[in-house]
């Protein structure tokens, strides 16, 4: 029998090849400093649940929580053959990831029964990586961490390899259940997530996309929940490193600049 598998997805600062100062004076974001991207974890966790349906058949259902700025990660998961999509009608700008837990797990409530949730492994925004847990907690179902890969789904559980230290392990977890999928893979992995399909992309680009009202999710006043507050952000300044020319012939310059190396010069 197919399961349900929801897969939680986040749009999330896109932090490579920053140049210049991307904070204010108050620490925040400045406005058009960065772009956005699909956080890559959830991604390779959508790709999990993509992976299942394809062996076996299940229905994948894909949660983000408020409005789209740059990247559509919901329609982004309709292009890649997730089958349902629901956004959580809430500004997650304030929200920690306890509150954040707390929507989440009312709108899969709502969605209906769920056998397997899947979530990356992220540390953006001040996440801490433990979306994942507050979210099992919330919904009241074992979670197991760092999942590389999911190795077997059968009736009324899964196996998960995770990764620990020098090597792996695979743990038998009951439905329903949490995963949480490791560190995002390499472009050249042969796990890679799979990119958008054109046909796809075509028949769902005006799909209808639900909202749940953070009323509807069991939270009505979502500011509520929080439990920590990021009381303030500060930038660290580029390092500036001046190039040196040496004599690739002379042995004392080389051994000079080994030693400033070494001294941290």
């Amino acid at each position: 029998m197919a399961i349900n598998i929801v897969v939680v997805v986040r749009e999330v600062w896109d932090t490579r090849d920053l140049s210049g100062s991307v904070l204010d004076g108050a620490g925040a974001v400045r406005a058009g400093a960065m772009e956005t991207r699909f956080e890559p974890e959830d991604l390779n966790a959508l790709e999990a649940a993509l992976r299942i349906k394809d062996a076996q058949g299940a229905q994948v259902t894909a949660i983000a929580v408020g409005e789209t700025r740059s990247v559509d990660v919901l329609r982004e998961c309709l292009y890649r053959g997730a089958d349902k999509v629901v956004r959580v009608g809430a500004d997650p700008a304030g929200l920690d990831d306890q509150a954040l837990a707390a929507l989440i797990a009312g709108a899969i409530a709502k969605a209906g029964p769920c056998d397997l949730v899947l979530v990356g492994t992220a540390v953006p925004d001040a996440e801490n990586s433990l979306l994942g847990r507050h979210l099992a907690a919330a919904l009241g179902v074992p979670a197991v961490s760092w999942v590389d890969a999911v190795e077997e789904v059968g009736p009324g559980r899964a196996v998960a390899k995770r990764a620990v230290e020098m090597g792996y392990e695979f743990v038998e977890v009951p439905f329903p259940a949490l995963l949480s999928m490791g560190v995002a893979l390499l472009e050249d992995d042969p796990r890679a997530p799979r990119p958008a399909k054109a046909m796809l992309k075509l028949k769902m680009k005006k799909a209808e996309v639900p909202v749940v009202s953070p009323a509807d999710a069991g939270a009505a006043d979502p500011a509520a929940l929080v439990a920590m507050k990021v009381a303030t952000m500060e930038a660290i300044a580029p390092r500036v490193i001046e190039s040196q020319q040496v004599d690739p012939e002379s042995e004392a310059a080389l051994k000079g600049m080994l030693d400033a190396v070494l001294k941290g010069e």
